[in-house]
């Protein structure tokens, strides 16, 4: 019998080459800065709003009459409007910048006469007093806006919006927001025709 001699050498294992660490991509990084950024923010107005307590600024308007009303048969109509609006700053930490001011007098949202106000600063806790005199000449109504003015007038008074639209920036120490826009409407100020001098005072909603 052939001796045969059996091979026991261990057979040479084969390994996969080492894979390379992977590194965070540029996005990544991008993206944790920009996560980073935001929350940073968020604590910041957090922080901010906690320390000032915003409160709703308040506007009324406090008189208002109506001068030189005519209307005529054709459903044109002129006249002068004078108002008073205050304005109401309740915050302890919170003044106001007002960029730019548009004043409207509005019957059933058609206009009927427009202004604008030089800006002005509202300091903290302050009560400002606007006087505006807006006059309307020559405007024409829709036949069924005439015949509800000519209902009113047979009354001896007229009920009228104002409508006041603004860009405000609010500041907190030397810190400044960017532009809001604030919208404030001024709903059924009623004026006696009779007695010009006499008005009802009329809470305003705002919307910043």
């Amino acid at each position: 019998m052939c001796d045969h001699k059996l091979n026991l050498e261990p057979m040479p294992l084969k390994t996969s080459p080492a894979q390379p660490l992977r590194r965070p991509s540029l996005v990544c990084y991008v993206f944790l800065v920009i996560l980073t950024l935001i929350f940073i923010a968020a604590v910041g107005f957090l922080i901010t709003w906690l320390v000032t307590k915003p409160k709703k600024l308040h506007y009324t308007v406090e008189s208002a009459s109506v001068r030189n009303f005519n209307l005529t048969n054709d459903n044109h109509m002129s006249a002068t409007f004078k108002f008073t609006i205050q304005s109401h700053n309740p915050n302890h930490r919170i003044s106001v910048y007002y960029s730019s001011v548009e004043i409207f007098v509005k019957f059933k949202d058609q206009t009927l006469a427009f202004d604008t106000m030089e800006p002005f600063h509202q300091p903290r806790m302050n009560v400002k007093q606007i006087d505006e005199t807006l006059v309307a000449q020559n405007v024409a109504f829709s036949k069924s806006n005439g015949k509800d003015l000519r209902s009113q007038t047979s009354l001896g008074k007229i009920e009228f919006e104002v409508f006041v639209k603004a860009r405000v920036r609010f500041k907190v120490g030397i810190w400044k927001s960017s532009h809001r826009t604030a919208k404030i409407e001024c709903s059924h100020v009623t004026v006696s025709l009779s007695q010009p001098n006499q008005s009802q005072n009329s809470s305003c909603d705002a919307d910043i």
